[in-house]
């Protein structure tokens, strides 16, 4: 119970925010489909190295929520560094998130 709490708290405060401000910032560059479509995979492909890392520490998880909602990191260098397989996805987007 206690750890679908916290995978709810990760889900909805740390790996959806950062998937939809990537999204986003990639709509206001008129991205191809394809690009965002391979963003949106990568969030879910993030979501449960995130998960893992935010149980194992907390206090990460909290500074990087708090890190991304201000501004002081991008959401796509924490979603490439999470899950490595997100790397060719954040290449294909960096073009167009420099625009943004």
């Amino acid at each position: 119970m206690f750890g679908d709490l916290i995978a709810w708290l990760v889900v909805a405060f740390l790996v959806n925010p950062l998937t939809a401000e990537v999204q986003s910032r990639l709509a206001e560059a008129n991205a191809p489909p394809a690009v965002v479509a391979q963003v949106a995979a990568c969030g879910a492909a993030a979501a449960p190295v995130l998960l893992q890392r935010a149980t194992e520490d907390p206090w990460w998880a909290i500074r990087t929520g708090f890190a991304a909602w201000i501004g002081t990191v991008q959401p796509d260098a924490v979603l490439g560094e999470a899950a490595p397989r997100c790397g060719p996805a954040m290449q294909a987007a960096r073009p167009f998130l420099l625009r943004s």
